[in-house]
């Protein structure tokens, strides 16, 4: 099955619309601080957390991301007293190309799957269902619609009779362990390693364990390796073992490779991006079933390295077989990195979304889906005034400059 082409939400955080965010290979969300990025990324997350039969409600929250809140914080908070919000995906192959879930939790009880809707390349609705408020009812299809009562894990529908939910159901939990997401803060990986024999089950979202995996799987070295020996000046990324003590990640220069310093103890930029690229790997393993959304990839990089991370991203997005990697950025160096292999050749261009999230003065933000053309300029949509700040501040500068005279 083909990965999602789309995100679906509405009234969820500061999204009080009806809002799509496009998924291709690499996608880069751009906007103001506060305008709703994060968000659209830790959406995807919260999907691939609740596609389990474990799940006690109809969402698993991660609590990095509810940070000791709860479900009505999900919600859009301009309508008091309405907890309601809707999730969904879209395809581009199958019998189901959407399903939207509106979710309700208020009340303190149990998040649930309020409506369902399902529907099929022409827009034609396949299935809809509605769930009582009582606490505890199976949902009933509406009226026109087939099958009896209808319980669901998480949001996945279990033991349906009903073909599409069936389809539904598989589509669903394809996303299971397979959707990963990087908290923009992330930890500095630890001095000493100690193995244990098995790669950790999951990548954390603060990157706290991404040293264990370099340990645990070393053929992952060499891959993450690219970027250090890209940089300027090169280094060579190493995992050595420690007497009985454990393994230690370092980072050497190249031209001296006795003269070795612990990874911990480099420029906070190269830890910090550590996590992201063994994320990225690891996705780039998982091909097209495996979904990324990073926060601040770029984090405490310089510029230089924001490009050499933007040529590492585009190599995987321009593979056979890409995962989705969604990454919510402030860097204009990383765009025009990406913006330059579109226009070498590097890149398809279609293997390439950007969106501009923005919000208005009572609250609401939107989505605007921008496509890059062939040459590697964005097309219609693409705000101005998205970069203007550093031409107004350097316009401002030369103004002084000349006032000044000689």
């Amino acid at each position: 099955m083909s990965p999602p082409t789309a995100l679906l939400v509405a009234r969820y955080r500061a999204f009080a619309g009806e809002e799509t965010l496009p998924l291709r290979p690499l996608t880069l969300l751009y906007g103001r601080n506060n305008s709703g990025k994060s968000a659209l990324a830790r959406a995807l997350a919260i999907i691939g957390a609740s596609v389990t039969e474990a799940a006690k409600g109809a969402l698993v929250t991660l609590p990095e991301i509810i940070r000791e809140g709860d479900f009505t914080d999900l919600a859009w908070q301009g309508d008091a007293g309405d907890y309601t919000f809707d999730i969904g995906l879209r395809w581009d192959d199958g019998e189901v190309r959407e399903v939207r879930y509106t979710l309700d939790g208020g009340s303190g009880r149990p998040s649930y799957v309020k409506e369902l809707l399902l529907r099929g390349a022409d827009g034609r609705v396949l299935w809809a269902g509605l769930t009582p408020p009582a606490p505890g009812r199976p949902m009933r299809p509406q009226t026109g619609h087939s099958g009896g009562e209808q319980r669901l894990a998480g949001l996945v529908p279990l033991d349906s009779d009903v073909p599409v939910l069936q389809g539904l159901a598989a589509r669903m939990k394809t996303l299971h362990g397979r959707v990963r997401w990087i908290d923009g803060v992330r930890a500095r990986p630890a001095r000493v390693v100690k193995r244990t024999g098995t790669a950790p089950a999951n990548l954390r979202p603060d990157g706290s364990n991404a040293a264990s995996f370099l340990v645990e799987q070393p053929e992952l070295v060499e891959e993450i390796g690219r970027f250090y020996a890209d940089l300027t000046p090169a280094r060579e990324l190493e995992v050595r073992e420690v007497l009985d003590l454990g393994h230690r990640i370092t980072l050497n220069p190249k031209n001296r490779a006795s003269f070795r310093i612990d990874l911990v103890d480099t420029g906070e930029g190269m830890a910090q991006v550590l996590p992201v690229l063994v994320a990225v790997a690891l996705a780039a393993r998982g091909g097209p079933s495996a979904l990324l959304a990073v926060e601040e990839p770029e984090s405490h990089l310089h510029p230089d390295a924001q490009a050499v991370l933007a040529r590492y991203l585009c190599r995987v997005a321009g593979s056979e077989k890409p995962p989705t990697l969604v990454m919510e950025t402030h860097s204009r160096v990383f765009l025009l990195g990406i913006q330059l292999a579109v226009a070498q050749g590097r890149l398809p261009c279609d293997r390439v979304g950007l969106a501009w999230v923005d919000q208005d003065a009572e609250g609401r933000s939107t989505i605007t889906p921008v496509e890059l053309s062939p040459s590697g300029h964005p097309r219609e949509g693409w705000p101005i005034a998205a970069f203007a700040e550093d031409l107004r501040l350097a316009s401002d500068l030369a103004r002084l400059d000349i006032a000044r005279g000689p």
